[in-house]
């Protein structure tokens, strides 16, 4: 579904970035592809037949007028430590809109800051409209709704891939120095790494998950406003079966003991996250939508299951209910 505006997909010519962009020409788009790597970016121009341009992020003056011919562009390009900000900034300058695929705690809450600019500028600012974000947002926003607002909050990704990126192993990389973090009575407390490993109960069986610091934790917060929030992530296992099914859990309490959870099931992790960053894209400029955002707290609860293939299940008394998407 082609918007009529002109939008910049950033590191295009990265693993996910390349399927976002043939996920987007799928739809009827014609993103600008722009990155650091002429020599990629250009092939992948040729073949998908749309526009490109090489932009490097250490000419910050380059950058704002790069834009303006855009509204708003979507950044694939990680690790997000380094990415996010100098992208944002100009994007703010340029009063464009920023999205990106981002699950770094550090990311989200420097941008979620930006808040009070992106409100002047008439822009929005969305981090994490790819799988793991998205799985667990909108998962957060319903079972928190659905015990009339929480003050526990537990969410847990677990992404299948046919083939596993290396932006995923970078973003990591940069990420676990900054240790466990949880939410407790509205402000984030260290934990240390490894500590607080669980189990939970997924579609497919039990699965091992401990508390890292992903924007998952960041973006629970502000979908919600729960005060205590932890955001696990699965540990792979040598002998777990293998699976092309993802899948997202939310857990809510409320402060009178009432409690809520739900599963977001659907297919492979990077499909979901093209699927899912495009429709994002569409969302974004459909709406009238001014400041820092979550992807729930953007386009709703039922977001994610407007994605082909994912459904959500809630543990309803004794028999499951299935919510499935288009």
């Amino acid at each position: 579904m082609s918007t009529g505006a002109t939008w910049m997909l950033y590191g295009a010519a990265g693993y996910t970035g390349a399927l976002i962009a043939q996920h987007a020409l799928d739809q009827g788009h014609h993103p600008i592809l722009a990155g650091r790597n002429a020599s990629a970016l250009s092939a992948l121009a040729a073949k998908l037949d749309v526009p490109y341009r090489v932009l490097s992020l250490d000419d910050r003056a380059a950058l704002s007028p790069a834009f303006a011919d855009v509204d708003l562009v979507l950044n694939a390009a990680g690790p997000f430590l380094h990415t996010a900000m100098p992208l944002a900034e100009a994007c703010l300058a340029a009063d464009v809109h920023y999205l990106d695929i981002s699950n770094e705690l550090q990311v989200f809450r420097a941008l979620y800051d930006l808040n009070p600019r992106a409100q002047n500028a008439g822009v929005a600012i969305i981090p994490g409209v790819g799988f793991g974000v998205v799985a667990t947002n909108c998962l957060a926003r319903y079972v928190s709704d659905a015990v009339g607002g929480a003050t526990h909050l537990e969410v847990a990704s677990k992404a299948a891939t046919a083939e596993a990126g290396p932006g995923v192993a970078a973003t990591r990389q940069v990420s676990l120095p900054f240790g466990g973090w949880v939410r407790r009575n509205g402000g984030l407390e260290a934990l240390a790494l490894g500590s607080g490993i669980t189990a939970i109960s997924l579609p497919d069986g039990t699965c091992t998950v401990m508390p890292l610091p992903t924007g998952d934790l960041e973006a629970a917060f502000h979908a919600t406003e729960a005060p205590n929030i932890t955001a696990y992530a699965a540990i792979p296992t040598a002998d777990e079966p293998q699976s092309l099914r993802s899948h997202g859990w939310a857990r809510a309490t409320s402060a009178d003991g009432a409690t809520a959870q739900a599963w977001l099931e659907t297919g492979e992790s990077y499909a979901f996250t093209a699927a899912a960053s495009v429709r994002a894209v569409e969302e974004t400029l459909s709406r009238s939508l001014r400041g820092s955002f979550s992807p729930a707290a953007a386009f709703g609860a039922e977001f994610a299951f407007t994605i082909d293939h994912t459904t959500r299940i809630e543990a309803l008394a004794a028999q499951p209910v299935l919510t499935t998407g288009i």
